[in-house]
């Protein structure tokens, strides 16, 4: 996949300006439950015929998807005092359900428990800028809408400046989200300090990115690895507090609709494609993230991930 435009985190800067104010950093993380319908953020795509007849009829009937999702600003916004969660890809998902002629229903979960949750059968699909790891595909299908960076957060005044390489990081204290692939790329470079004969990186993983919001604001670690764009959304809320750098060198990651495998999976994931594919051309996915996202992220076609098998 191609690598992001170079001007990608700069434009992130535009987010304090594009992304309404919900709650501050302590905010994120509830367990709690949220139903929402279809309605988006600004407004709703029409049914399509054509593909919503390609959902399979056991979905179609219950016409509902329950979708898990983890507060993760600015993919999943849930407002501190409750109520209806939005974000880019809570918006992405409602106005593909609406193309379905399906309604959705938000279930907001911690992150480390979603992909367990889609193999028992507990919801319908997921969302929240959830990484398509090689680890991921093994068990569970995306269909893609978004392609997204990873970025280091760091307190204003932090003597982290930059991150060249990888073991620029040897000897700092890392946070990241249980579960999350940026645990997984701390642990990596923690392994590459260790054979390198450098001091060691400590990585801790919290259960929520609220959690490590607050343990970089609170200086009980040196650094937290995020998505560029939730690094960017958290800026603009706690300005002045922190500082984003870059970390060239991370992966590339492509994100979207996660489904449970089953049955139905291998002609419901054709139908979110098609649908997906549907507000990509006609511009609807390029406002939502225009509106939560400083317009990053899009990509020219949704795919199916992984393209064949396990289905």
């Amino acid at each position: 996949m191609k690598r992001l435009r170079d001007s990608r985190l700069v434009r992130f800067g535009a987010i304090a300006g594009s992304v309404a104010l919900l709650g501050s950093t302590a905010a994120c993380g509830s367990s709690s439950t949220t139903d929402s319908s279809t309605t988006a953020a600004d407004k709703a795509s029409k049914k399509v015929d054509s593909i919503a007849a390609m959902v399979p009829k056991s979905i179609a009937e219950k016409g509902t998807l329950t979708i898990a999702a983890a507060t993760y600003p600015p993919a999943v916004i849930e407002p501190e005092s409750g109520g209806t969660p939005t974000g880019w890809d809570i918006e992405n998902v409602r106005q593909i359900a609406a193309v379905l002629g399906l309604k959705v229903k938000v279930k907001i979960a911690p992150f480390n428990g979603i992909i367990a949750g889609l193999q028992a059968g507990r919801y319908d699909g997921a969302t929240g800028e959830i990484y398509a790891t090689p680890e991921r595909t093994k068990t569970v299908t995306f269909v893609t809408n978004h392609a997204s960076a990873d970025a280091l957060m760091v307190p204003v005044g932090s003597k982290i400046t930059s991150a060249a390489t990888d073991t620029d990081l040897c000897g700092r204290t890392l946070a990241a989200s249980l579960g999350s692939a940026e645990a997984a790329l701390a642990d990596k470079i923690a392994g590459k300090c260790k054979s390198a004969g450098k001091s060691a990186i400590n990585v801790r993983t919290f259960e929520s990115q609220a959690e490590v919001n607050l343990a970089l604001k609170g200086g009980r670690v040196d650094a937290a690895v995020s998505s560029a764009s939730q690094v960017a959304y958290v800026m603009s809320q706690a300005k002045n507090q922190f500082k984003l750098v870059e970390l060239p060198w991370a992966p590339q990651y492509k994100t979207g609709f996660v489904l449970p495998r089953n049955s139905d999976t291998a002609k419901f994931a054709k139908a979110v494609q098609a649908a997906t594919d549907h507000l990509i051309d006609n511009g609807d996915l390029q406002k939502i993230l225009d509106k939560f996202n400083a317009g990053q992220g899009l990509i020219k076609k949704a795919e199916i991930l992984p393209s064949t098998g396990g289905n």
